[in-house]
């Protein structure tokens, strides 16, 4: 496998994480012009230029174990051989291992009269200026939606969300403040992923102005439906119309838990930077935001 084979119609969504992207993405997966494969979150690109391990040849067979399971007395051939094909693709690599365009490309084999192909990962937000010139180089349309959350909402959210992956939401009964702003600061990639500024200053340093589409959170309990038919005009995409019930849908929802007492003023410098740095850059928040 080589890199020459080009992306035609791309669509990535890059985060922020815990602000929306997967109810777009379900309200998307609707639209016959958007085709998602089998996995919502390849974080191919991140892969590629950041972290390999995350798909490496263990990892994808992790994935790919679920992809197999299937009922002979129920499931039908024909669904069972595209599961099989596809798993098949996922599996592949070249002879040293890598991965490359042509192997995400066969992810979308499925992808009918489709127009766009799509991942939402938000790990791609991470990508540096370097990985985003040459997406941009090899694509022949590439939209790149980003949709940012309060940035303390948004913090708090992924906390909650991530000990609750990890099973160890007990935490946040035992840790002080102290210690709960070490595991923010020092515990992994919640900063990066706060980082509203520096991620959109990289994908706009590689990025034609056409290619972005910056959004708010706010909007989605707002007005869900305007929210996607702006992304459709953004896509050139004809109308498609949302069932209620993804419309009022709340996915992949964080605990509920307050957020500590003195914990927000922990953080204000760090969110006072994120607003202004915005304003600096031509994005005007929400109000909401304070």
């Amino acid at each position: 496998m080589t890199d020459a084979r080009t992306f035609d119609h791309l669509l990535l969504g890059a985060g922020a994480m815990k602000a929306g992207t997967t109810w777009i993405y379900d309200a998307l997966n609707r639209h016959p012009g958007v085709h998602f494969c089998r996995e919502k979150e390849i974080h191919y690109f991140y892969a590629r230029h950041i972290n390999s391990d995350i798909l490496s040849d263990k990892a994808r067979m992790r994935r790919a174990k679920a992809y197999l399971s299937f009922d002979p007395e129920v499931s039908a051939r024909p669904v069972l051989q595209r599961r099989v094909q596809w798993t098949a693709n996922w599996l592949d690599a070249a002879p040293d291992g890598t991965l490359d365009d042509a192997w995400f490309n066969a992810l979308f084999v499925h992808k009918g009269d489709a127009q766009w192909i799509a991942e939402f990962s938000n790990l791609t937000a991470l990508l540096p200026v370097e990985a985003w010139a040459g997406l941009q180089a090899r694509t022949n349309k590439l939209r790149v939606i980003y949709t940012l959350r309060e940035p303390m909402d948004r913090l708090w959210s992924h906390v909650r969300f991530h000990l609750k992956m990890q099973k160890a939401s007990e935490k946040l009964e035992e840790w002080s403040l102290d210690e709960l702003e070490h595991h923010i600061r020092r515990g992994g990639d919640y900063m990066d992923h706060s980082n509203y500024v520096a991620a959109l200053s990289r994908m706009q340093a590689a990025l034609p102005p056409e290619c972005l589409r910056v959004d708010f959170f706010d909007r989605i309990p707002a007005d869900p439906r305007g929210f996607i038919a702006d992304i459709e005009r953004f896509l050139d995409l004809p109308a498609h119309d949302l069932p209620d019930d993804i419309v009022s849908r709340v996915v992949n929802p964080s605990p509920p838990r307050p957020m500590p007492e003195g914990l927000a003023e922990r953080f204000a410098d760090d969110v006072a930077m994120q607003v202004e740095g915005l304003k600096d850059m031509g994005v005007t928040p929400p109000r909401s935001w304070g």
